[in-house]
């Protein structure tokens, strides 16, 4: 189903790589502090935005198109768990991220060289916590009861304001004093900075971690929720 959409899987694909060429190239092999590239600081955002832009995006859109061509109902006549639905959807999104991702990692790591921490046990299971929340985001956002464009307007701005609100796209020092604020309500902001820091060895700012693993349980709830919108759509 999803190679029916080339369109939006390229859209997806190149998104981070635009981020890359734009931004992150021009001053990639620029010193940061203690012998720190910027690029070893943008890296794990683009990995990051990688997962953001399938999932918050992508999943919302794919799971309202399914549904519009009643896709949810034939799982509903099989003699299987409503949660399988769910399951397919997340799978084949987990598949674009692999995939996704994987271009990310050859491009920074043929160009500029990638730092052993790329491998680490405490870097990648930051990006699983990431991933995880993502997907009840998403999933919960592709739940709700509107139609494929709706919920590709809704699913567009959840994104934009989450990535612009990051500092991954610019720094957010130079914004107004209560959109720096606002900022500090933004989980993927704080991802971010865990991700980078556990990446390059960067001090963390105090709150980052929990900032970023309160919104774990409050994943778990929106994941429920999707799964009963789910079921009562299609009773």
């Amino acid at each position: 189903m999803l190679l029916r959409e080339p369109v939006a899987v390229f859209f997806s694909l190149a998104f981070p790589l635009v981020i890359y060429v734009f931004i992150g190239s021009p001053y990639a092999n620029e010193q940061l502090e203690n012998g720190v590239r910027f690029i070893d600081v943008m890296f794990p955002t683009l990995v990051g935005t990688v997962a953001a832009n399938l999932l918050l995006m992508g999943m919302p859109v794919y799971f309202a198109e399914l549904r519009s061509r009643g896709v949810d109902r034939r799982y509903k006549v099989l003699p299987l768990p409503g949660i399988v639905f769910a399951i397919a959807i997340l799978v084949a999104m987990l598949c674009l991220v692999v995939l996704a991702s994987t271009v990310i990692v050859a491009v920074v790591g043929i160009a500029h060289g990638l730092r052993p921490e790329a491998v680490s046990l405490a870097y990648l299971a930051v990006n699983l916590g990431l991933i995880a929340w993502l997907c009840c985001f998403g999933y919960f956002l592709g739940s709700l009861p509107f139609g494929a464009r709706t919920t590709q307007a809704i699913s567009a701005a959840v994104f934009f304001v989450l990535f612009f609100g990051s500092g991954a796209a610019a720094p957010l020092e130079g914004l107004s004093d209560w959109i720096q604020f606002l900022t500090q309500f933004n989980p993927l902001r704080h991802w971010f900075e865990w991700l980078a820091s556990t990446y390059t060895g960067a001090p963390l700012a105090d709150g980052t971690i929990w900032k970023s693993l309160v919104v774990l349980p409050v994943g778990a709830v929106l994941a429920l929720i999707a799964l009963w919108n789910q079921k009562r759509v299609t009773s």
